[in-house]
């Protein structure tokens, strides 16, 4: 038997202002909080790296495919390949233009915020860089379908090879992937998927755990095989939290588009504890289970690290573009960062309360955290000793570890009978020991986040970034 207690996103907002979230943290923290990866094997994932590999297989097949049509003195094989490799050497430019530029167009989106028109102008540059890699991958369909051709007109080994290598070429250049995001209960966000070809289905997509936790009946059974064993599951904190039985099972995940992961182990609740998982707040929001993306929190594996291609770089969640709806990207950064705090999503960052001291704390990150949590001793007098939130209108900042990047501000408001405040939880640290500093969703309101995994240490890091 093994045992394990997940990082817990909070999944329901609650009914008053003493207590809207449940902070994300482990059941018994260990002192090294945040300093375990989760992301799977042991490699650093390079960014970029996938990328530069493809465009060398790229260049391979356009060598491969002249020798043995060309070089061999097949004059009508040489002339039937000329039309995919007009489509490799498109695929080529697309991807070295992409590398050669996305980072100069993120500089001009990040230095002309706040000027009329030039914004927009950058903001439009930087669309059309971040279309390149999908352009690439036009190319080279367009390349595997004419490929053939050559085999037709004389040279049959040299078109399998042909199709073979742009196959992975394909995969390799993979580089963004976007999905539709929606946004439930104001803080909590909602992605689609297929788990070993089962239905798509709604789960919550949260920062503050890692791994797939989901009820039985919406994983496709078919060729599943048995259970790999089983454990102890659970979210929650001090004050609130659920544990359940669950079975491991080896699946895929298919979030569409041709963005699939490798399988790995997902924990399928057992139906004796259902009801309870439903209860604690996956029911409420529409969802059947929890996928957690972070790097160094959960018991693992970061899904979407197992991504092909540059899609396992990372995760950008930009909620609310359009009403509820945002948009989630798999891979590296598509937008400019304002400031990173090291740890995806455990990290340190330094919080002041209105005018006071600045605390550097040790926290998540939590896009499922609702509102967040914060210990006793930061916030001082603003705290409302009878209903134990903070005061209505005090001011929380937010700042990278050394105090002096400011990442984030907002102003605690009061609760109405249909809206609670927004104030994190407070807590006393030195009672509450398994409760932890959380943002909670927050920053996920104020703009597009990225969490990078691609950190030399495998821990990760959340990106406040700038559209």
């Amino acid at each position: 038997m093994t045992v394990s207690s997940q990082p817990a996103a909070a999944k329901s907002q609650r009914d008053s202002a003493t207590a809207q979230a449940d902070p994300a943290a482990e059941a018994a923290p260990s002192p090294g909080y945040g300093e375990q990866s989760y992301l799977p094997g042991n490699e650093v994932i390079v960014p970029g790296s996938a990328v530069t590999f493809a465009l060398q297989q790229i260049a391979h097949t356009q060598t491969s495919l002249t020798a043995q049509t060309w070089g061999t003195g097949n004059l009508v094989a040489g002339v039937a390949s000329v039309v995919p490799q007009m489509f490799l050497a498109e695929a080529a430019w697309a991807l070295n233009t992409w590398q050669n530029s996305i980072g100069g167009v993120q500089a001009s989106v990040a230095r002309t915020v706040g000027v009329p028109v030039a914004h927009e102008l950058a903001q439009l540059s930087l669309l059309a860089t971040l279309m390149l890699p999908t352009a690439a991958g036009m190319a080279l369909d367009a390349a595997q379908v004419s490929v053939p051709l050559v085999g037709i007109f004389g040279s049959a080994s040299a078109a399998r090879q042909a199709a073979a290598e742009i196959g992975a070429e394909k995969t390799n250049s993979m580089v963004y992937s976007a999905h539709l995001m929606r946004t439930v209960n104001t803080s909590q966000q909602i992605v689609y998927i297929s788990v070993n070809g089962g239905p798509v289905v709604p789960v919550q997509l949260d920062t503050g755990s890692s791994g797939l936790t989901i009820l039985q009946k919406y994983v496709g059974q078919k060729d599943l095989g048995p259970s790999l064993g089983w454990g102890i599951g659970g979210y929650g904190n001090d004050a609130i939290s659920v544990y359940y039985k669950y079975n491991e099972y080896s699946a895929a995940v298919d979030f569409g588009g041709g963005a699939t992961t490798s399988k790995f182990n997902i924990k399928v609740v057992d139906p004796s504890d259902e009801a309870a998982y439903e209860n604690y707040g996956s029911a409420s929001i529409g969802a059947v289970g929890t996928l957690g993306i972070g790097a160094n929190t959960g018991d693992g594996p970061t899904v979407p690290a197992l991504l092909p291609g540059e899609l396992k770089d990372g995760v950008m969640m930009y909620q609310n573009i359009i009403g509820s709806w945002g948009v989630v990207v798999f891979g590296p950064n598509p937008l400019p960062s304002r400031g990173r705090i090291d740890g995806g999503p455990v990290g340190n960052f330094v919080v002041k309360v209105d005018d006071g001291d600045k605390y550097l704390l040790k926290g998540n990150v939590d896009s499922g955290g609702v509102y967040g949590s914060l210990p006793y001793y930061v916030v001082g007098s603003a705290r409302d000793v009878q209903t134990n939130s903070l005061k209505s209108g005090t001011k929380i900042s937010v700042y990278t570890a050394d105090g002096q990047t400011l990442l984030y501000s907002y102003t605690v408001t009061a609760g109405t009978a249909t809206t609670p405040s927004n104030s994190p939880q407070l807590y006393d640290s030195n009672v509450e020991q398994g409760t932890f500093p959380n943002t909670g969703n927050i920053p996920w309101q104020k703009g597009p986040m990225y969490i990078d995994y691609g950190t030399p240490d495998r821990l990760g890091a959340m990106h406040f970034d700038i559209w």
